[in-house]
């Protein structure tokens, strides 16, 4: 990652700002479970700082699992309310002395395996904290005619009560970069308070029948590519 982790870079963007919530995602491979519990030890260290305290971004730090060929196991995820956010904060925290201490001590510990920049789309919270997330990494041919299919399916969700069968749920763009799934367009996230919870929760949306209306509908616009899950250890501002 030439020493860049989320927080600690400064990107500049050239078009003009939108209001879109913007997520960036920096994913790696820690090889010691030891070195795991340091780094989530050393983020929560560095974010009970006044400085820290004082930014934009909330933050996750997420174990990764049943991620097939992807090496990475531990990510960092930034989420911003627009571009603006993202940029401000990030030229705010370049130089700090603040992140240069934590980074002396997390770089040595991960390996870079991929950086990921997401433009939220559509999305919405259930009940409960997120302890779980599923992600499905999706190819997507036409982006406008999926999108109106998956707020169709969000809004009747809502109105069903099945948005309560989990915490958070959301579809977003992929803009810049990605992992080991060339070609894919777009991330669908689901979450839930635990493993027990999400693959209930699936179990019963899928076999409803909004969901098999909408499953119809994309059939042919969407090919899932992946899927994977991630486990939250840590969660700041």
């Amino acid at each position: 990652m030439k020493k860049h982790i989320a927080l600690f870079t400064s990107l500049l963007f050239s078009f003009s700002a939108f209001s879109q919530a913007i997520t960036s995602i920096y994913s790696f491979k820690v090889d010691s479970q030891n070195d795991v519990q340091t780094i989530v030890m050393e983020m929560t260290k560095y974010f009970d700082t006044d400085f820290a305290k004082a930014g934009a971004a909330t933050v996750e730090i997420v174990d990764e699992h049943f991620n097939g060929l992807e090496k990475s196991n531990l990510s960092f995820v930034y989420k911003f309310k627009n571009i603006q956010e993202m940029q401000d904060e990030y030229a705010r925290t370049s130089s700090s002395s603040e992140v240069k201490n934590v980074q002396e001590i997390i770089f040595p510990l991960v390996k870079e395996n991929s950086q990921m920049l997401l433009k939220s789309l559509e999305g919405g919270k259930g009940q409960g904290e997120t302890g779980v997330t599923m992600v499905f990494v999706m190819k997507i041919k036409n982006p406008s005619s999926y999108l109106d299919a998956y707020s169709e399916l969000i809004s009747k969700m809502e109105e069903n009560g099945k948005s309560k069968l989990f915490t958070e749920y959301g579809l977003s763009e992929i803009f810049a970069g990605g992992q080991n799934d060339l070609g894919a367009t777009h991330h669908a996230v689901i979450g839930a308070t635990d493993m027990v919870s999400l693959v209930s929760g699936l179990d019963e949306l899928y076999s409803s029948q909004e969901f098999k209306l909408f499953a119809n509908k994309v059939s042919e616009n969407r090919e899932v590519m992946s899927k994977k899950t991630v486990f939250m250890l840590a969660s700041f501002n």
